[in-house]
């Protein structure tokens, strides 16, 4: 089964029962999905259904004379796509001191086999919930450094954090990712920090997360390469095995520029697709991350036995009321001493339980009618986007019926004309090549100065990344390239036809026979006042262009080539035409990435 996600957590052996402690945590993880997930009985290896298409399977041993206490939950889901499998492992032996183990795994068997040399889908992964309450709950590490759950504050007058970040960077056992930011000057440390909390969600232990106020910035880049900057602002993440004497390796530590973080951000409240953007090579390193030695023949070994309860049926035991390890030692406790009634104790953790759920189910409620109201909005998007193909769908039958009209119509006129080898000659294969299906591929073709020789690409790659790991790549790359092929031969159009003064939206209108066009209802010649008089707004408009174009190397963009319709991600393509006498005559292309902000925060 692929792996699709992996945390590998160290934990102090001084840092409590570590198997306790993680008892309790699947357990309260396991209740939010109801009665059968809060009976499950961790004391005893055991098959519990939760569901008809969900269920449980406790693998434990402890042998107190050694020492040993393994843990083991696999949860395991019958989804549309796939059997979607979580197995949480906990580990306690003294040849692994100082330190005991726990990890997270889950894998996505699919309900289809693949096809030969067809590529596993893309599936949208989210950390389990589990893995984060579990970081909360203990002194988690990645080598000798924590791995917190939530990104930490590091501030320039706090020494022992700064050498604590740069301790973990350099940290030769580090298996983990480390994620660095600064906080842009008019956003707080402490807003920030919440913003890239909610942005490093899908990344939830498979890295440390750090929020640098300005000082510390300072301080840490002076103990870093420059290659290896934390940029204000923007992201630098820090892969496993960093070589600080080697100045190649700094590009092998992706960093999200401040420039691509600004134009997915208003204010402090950051857009999706950057914590998917962020988590896409910090997932792909933990993926690689392999158990050390010794987990592994214990991993072995609660593998077997988990395919053996797999088998089996249900637990026979009946149910009963399930009481978490912590909270189990306290009544035995309080009954040894006389000092309280166990069945009446019992009898108040179910009350307390039952209200727990109760809360649960209602914020549930809440979470499903904001669910609905999000799919509601989604139909109606998905609605317009529909009517909109249907209109370019029919528009291009049509084109194809006259064109095959038009080609009958010539053979014919070429056969009463006595050209009869002409007529029956077969056409010549279009020498245009496919259009581009990922954002890889359209990037390639941009390099290529011959396919598109009047247009100048300023374009930052990263933002043309952004696109990617999409269900609507394809389309997305498919009309840029139709939008770079018509705006190539506009510019050809106006070096062939000298003074005929057409802008590139009576360009499309006129659709010159021989010349590219797309749809005209795609463009947008300018933007609206409020975009342009706004300071920050039209500032994200500003585009690199050649010092000969605009001595400051830099002007405002505001046509622009719709990829997609008003809704969603909706991507966007800036140029800016110098055509004409005493121009450079091409097509200056600043921006191909999401949609840029349109609003402004106080």
């Amino acid at each position: 089964m692929p792996l699709v996600y992996r945390t590998l957590v160290a934990v102090p052996e001084h840092d409590g029962d570590l198997v306790a402690v993680t008892s309790t945590v699947l357990s309260r993880w396991l209740s939010k999905r109801g009665n059968s997930g809060a009976r499950v009985d961790f004391s005893v290896s055991g098959r519990h259904e939760l569901s008809n298409r969900s269920r449980a399977l406790v693998v434990r041993h402890d042998n107190p004379d050694e020492g040993l206490s393994f843990l083991r939950l696999t949860t395991e889901s019958d989804k549309t796509d796939g059997v979607w499998r979580t197995v949480a492992t906990a580990v306690v032996d003294p040849a692994l001191s100082p330190w005991r183990y726990v990890w997270i795994d889950m894998t996505v068997a699919p309900s289809s086999p693949l096809g030969e040399g067809s590529e596993q889908p893309r599936l949208d992964v989210m950390p389990p919930e589990a893995a984060r309450m579990l970081l909360e709950s203990v002194h988690g590490h990645d080598g000798g450094h924590p791995l917190p759950p939530v990104p930490r504050i590091v501030r320039g007058r706090d020494d022992d954090l700064v050498d604590t970040l740069v301790a973990t960077i350099r940290d030769p056992l580090r298996r983990m990712a480390v994620v660095a930011t600064g906080s842009p000057r008019d956003v707080t440390v402490a807003d920030w920090r919440g913003a890239m909390a909610g942005a490093l969600s899908r990344c939830t232990g498979m890295c440390s997360g750090y929020v640098l106020d300005a000082a510390a910035l300072e301080r840490v880049g002076a103990l870093l390469p420059p290659g290896l900057d934390v940029p204000p602002g923007g992201v630098r993440t820090f892969l496993p095995g960093v070589d600080l004497r080697d100045e190649a390796d700094a590009a092998r530590h992706p960093r999200m520029s401040p420039a691509t973080l600004d134009t997915a951000r208003d204010g402090e409240r950051i857009r999706n697709w950057v914590g998917a953007a962020l988590s896409r090579r910090v997932r792909d390193n933990a993926l690689e991350v392999d158990l050390p030695e010794p987990l592994q023949a214990v991993d072995a070994l609660l593998d077997e036995e988990t395919h053996d309860l797999r088998r089996s049926g249900p637990s026979a035991a009946g149910p009963r009321v399930s009481v978490p390890a912590a909270r189990g030692a306290a009544i035995v406790h309080q009954a040894a001493q006389g000092g309280a009634d166990p069945a009446g104790t019992a009898s108040a953790l179910e009350r307390e339980a039952l209200e727990q759920q109760a809360q649960r189910l209602r914020e549930e409620v809440t979470r499903l009618g904001a669910r609905v109201s999000e799919l509601s909005e989604e139909r109606h998007e998905l609605l317009a986007e529909t009517a909109d193909l249907s209109e370019e769908l029919d528009t291009a039958r049509e084109q194809a019926r006259a064109a095959r009209y038009e080609a009958r119509w010539l053979r014919e006129q070429a056969r009463e004309a006595g050209l009869f080898r002409l007529a029956a000659a077969p056409a010549p294969s279009d020498p245009q090549r496919r259009a581009p299906m990922s954002v890889r591929e359209l990037l390639e073709r941009i390099t290529d100065d011959s396919v598109l020789p009047h247009l100048y690409f300023t374009i930052e790659d990263a933002t043309v990344y952004e696109l990617s790991d999409s269900r609507k790549e394809s389309l997305w790359v498919t009309r840029a390239w139709e939008a770079l092929l018509a705006l190539n031969d506009y510019a050809r159009y106006q070096f062939d036809n000298p003074g005929t003064g057409l802008d590139f939206h009576s360009y499309l209108r006129e659709t010159p026979d021989g010349y590219q066009v797309i749809p005209v209802k795609r463009l947008a010649s300018q933007e609206s006042d409020h975009v342009r008089n706004r300071g920050k707004l039209n500032d994200k408009r500003l585009f690199r262009v050649p010092e000969e174009v605009e001595p400051s190397g830099r002007l405002p963009m505001y046509a622009h080539i719709k990829l997609d319709i008003e809704y969603g991600i909706c991507p966007r393509l800036y140029f800016y035409p110098h055509l004409g006498p005493g121009t450079t005559n091409r097509v200056y292309i600043g921006y191909l990435g999401r949609h840029l902000p349109v609003q402004q925060s106080n």
